[in-house]
């Protein structure tokens, strides 16, 4: 009796899993003519589902972009049975959704119980690399280089968290190591490149962009560190070859309008360096070297209107935001009595900004407290009342009040007003 139930459950179950066989082959056709939406229909009508069924469900979610919904599945496939794989599938969902401390969470505990996932482990790396966990990173990285020493990947994400750590040797040690193993790893290429442009070896920097350009020589960034070497070098024509190649590949950026017009000025091509002056400041109209570029090249034209008007512009632009400093210093030594210190910084912040009408009028108001002689604070107040006086109505009053007062006192000492 007891072998015939036994024989039945084996049919059962054999019976179940055939069906559920024939559910996934049609899922699987349905997936590969791109209709998820039917596959997901019949995965859906499933009686009986399995952690297959929530796997598969969540796998064509995921696919798809609805990652809340793979979320779902695949936790209703770990209710069922505890599953590494299911996890670690779980933890990719929680990256691409932007839970990142819950992808960290699963990866780690995925980790801890089977160390051989190595894709995985890769994810879980690269998350603790772009958020801030630099030291972790390098263990994982160091870790997946022992297993899978041929991999450039690793050694190449390894210097990565060592540069988050500002461990430069190491940092390009490893960047080496990677170029070792595949010396058509561009990645690494470049960031060699830059790593002895920064050293200031510039025979091994031009080495390594010339590799990079012969792999790929529309790169932006090679064409850009291949200009700014020949920049620095001196080498001006040869530099607005590759600056003409980025602006053929329709690279545009302040810095690399600025390299083509000073290349041009230092070539006394005038009109070609104010052409390309001109193109860095509609990209930032504010900035004060550049103006002041422009004025030079206005002067050598022999524009001089001009070149005064950019000179002005680069001086005012120049001048640092500093008024609500200065300001809140004056507020503070004035709190504190200490008139003549809140007076100075007064006087900076509107100096700073003269439209800061506030600035002006407790400038008077500080002078009207601290000095004997009124005229000075007459001065300021007249001052506020010709330029702000619409601004606001109550200080205007109290300025005009004071303004009549003072005059009276002037009057009474027979002083001259002004």
């Amino acid at each position: 009796m007891k072998k015939k139930i036994v024989l039945a459950i084996i049919c059962l179950i054999a019976i179940k899993t055939e069906a559920q066989t024939s559910v996934f082959k049609i899922v699987d056709s349905l997936l590969l003519t791109g209709n998820y939406q039917k596959a997901l229909v019949v995965l859906e009508n499933e009686q009986d589902k399995s952690v297959t069924v929530f796997d598969k469900m969540g796998g064509i979610y995921q696919s798809v972009g609805n990652y809340n919904k793979a979320i779902e599945n695949y936790q209703q496939a770990l209710k069922i049975a505890e599953s590494g794989i299911i996890n670690a599938k779980l933890g990719r969902v929680y990256e691409l959704s932007g839970y990142t401390s819950k992808a960290i969470k699963t990866y780690e505990d995925v980790m801890q119980k089977d160390s051989s996932n190595l894709i995985m482990i890769n994810n879980l790396g690269k998350l603790y690399l772009s958020n801030y966990k630099a030291t972790k990173s390098e263990y994982i990285f160091k870790y997946l280089i022992t297993q899978d020493s041929l991999n450039p990947n690793y050694p190449y994400l390894l210097a990565q968290s060592y540069k988050k750590q500002k461990l430069m040797f190491a940092m390009g040690q490893s960047y080496l190591d990677a170029y070792n193993l595949d010396s058509l790893h561009i990645k690494s290429i470049y960031r060699l490149a830059v790593f002895f442009k920064d050293l200031k070896d510039k025979d091994s920097t031009m080495i390594f962009i010339d590799k990079g350009l012969r792999l790929d020589p529309e790169n932006i960034n090679f064409n850009q560190l291949k200009a700014n070497q020949l920049y620095s070098n001196k080498e001006y024509k040869n530099a607005i070859i590759y600056l003409e190649k980025l602006e053929q590949l329709n690279y545009k950026s302040k810095n690399v309008y600025e390299m083509f017009g000073m290349s041009y000025l230092k070539m006394d091509s005038l009109k070609l360096a104010q052409k390309y002056i001109n193109k860095a400041l509609d990209i930032d109209r504010k900035d004060p070297k550049l103006l002041y570029r422009l004025a030079t090249i206005q002067y050598e034209m022999n524009e001089k209107e001009k070149a005064k008007f950019s000179l002005m512009f680069s001086i005012y632009m120049a001048k640092p935001d500093l008024d609500k400093q200065y300001y809140l210093l004056g507020s503070i030594f004035k709190e504190e009595n200490d008139l003549e210190k809140a007076i100075h910084y007064f006087e900076e912040s509107f100096k700073n900004n003269p439209k800061k009408y506030r600035a002006l009028y407790d400038l008077a108001l500080t002078e009207d407290d601290y000095y004997k002689d009124k005229k000075i604070a007459l001065k300021h107040y007249q001052e506020y009342s010709f330029k702000f006086e619409s601004k606001d109505k109550e200080l205007t009053d109290i300025v005009n009040y004071r303004i009549k007062e003072i005059k009276k006192i002037l009057f009474m000492e027979g002083k001259k007003i002004e």
